[in-house]
C-alpha cells in the first residue's frame, strides 16, 4: 500500500550569520512581497523603489539589536518569508501627523523601553495560503515577549491597506486612531500616504 506523500512544512527561526549566504534569494522574497503585483503585503501601487538593498539586507541579517526571523520551507529550504523585530527606543521618528481635522486621542502609557516594532514583514507572493504570515507574527510574538521582556507590539500598516489591517485586527492588533507620517515623501505615489499604527499587549 503507498504512503500518502507528505507534504513540507514551515519552519521558522532567527535568522544567523550563516543566512547571509542566502541574501540574494532571501532579497528577492522581500521585494517580490513588497514590490510586485498581486501580493497581500504589496506596496508596488503606493510607494516606489525596492523594500531594501541587498548591503542593507546582509546587515539586517547580522544585527542583534533587531533580530529578524526567517520562514523557510522544511524540505527544500527555501527562504520564504521574514520578519524583524525593532525595539521602539530605537525605532525612527517619523514626526507628528498632522492634517486639518485630524486630532489623536490615544495617549500612549508602555514606555518605549517596553514596546517592540514589526517590521520587513514578507511572504513570498508565490507561497501564499500556507500560514507563513501568521507562524512568522506569532513566533516574533513569543521571542518579543520571552527573550526581550517586551510587554507591547507596535506594528505601522499603510492607512490605505484595509484587508492587511483587518488581518492584524484578527491577531488582536487595535487601531486606536493614531497616525504616523511615511517617512519619505518622495518615494510615495498616493498624496498624504501615512500609517495607520497598530497596538497589541504582549
Amino acid at each position: 500500500m503507498a504512503r500518502p506523500e507528505q507534504k513540507s512544512t514551515v519552519v521558522v527561526r532567527l535568522a544567523t550569520a550563516e543566512d547571509v549566504a542566502h541574501v540574494e534569494a532571501i532579497h528577492k522574497v522581500v521585494n517580490r512581497a513588497y514590490r510586485s503585483e498581486g501580493g497581500w503585503t504589496t506596496e508596488a501601487h503606493l510607494v516606489t523603489e525596492e523594500r531594501i538593498t541587498v548591503d542593507e539586507l546582509k546587515e539586517a541579517l547580522l544585527d542583534k539589536v533587531n533580530p529578524i526571523l526567517l520562514a523557510f520551507d522544511s524540505e527544500t529550504g527555501e527562504p520564504l518569508g521574514t520578519i524583524q523585530l525593532e525595539p521602539a527606543e530605537h525605532y525612527p521618528d517619523f514626526g507628528d501627523y498632522k492634517k486639518e481635522g485630524y486630532a489623536s486621542t490615544h495617549n500612549e502609557a508602555v514606555p518605549k523601553d517596553q514596546q517592540v516594532f514589526l517590521g520587513l514583514f514578507s511572504v513570498d507572493p508565490a507561497q501564499q495560503s500556507r500560514g507563513i504570515g501568521r507562524k512568522l507574527v506569532e513566533a516574533a510574538l513569543a521571542h518579543a515577549r520571552e527573550h526581550m521582556k517586551r510587554t507591547q507590539c507596535v506594528v505601522y500598516v499603510l492607512y490605505m491597506r484595509a484587508e492587511l489591517i483587518k488581518w492584524y485586527n484578527k491577531l488582536g492588533f487595535v487601531d486606536y486612531g493614531e497616525k504616523v507620517n511615511f517617512p519619505d515623501s518622495t518615494r510615495i505615489v498616493q498624496e498624504d500616504t501615512h500609517f495607520s499604527v497598530l497596538r497589541l499587549p504582549l
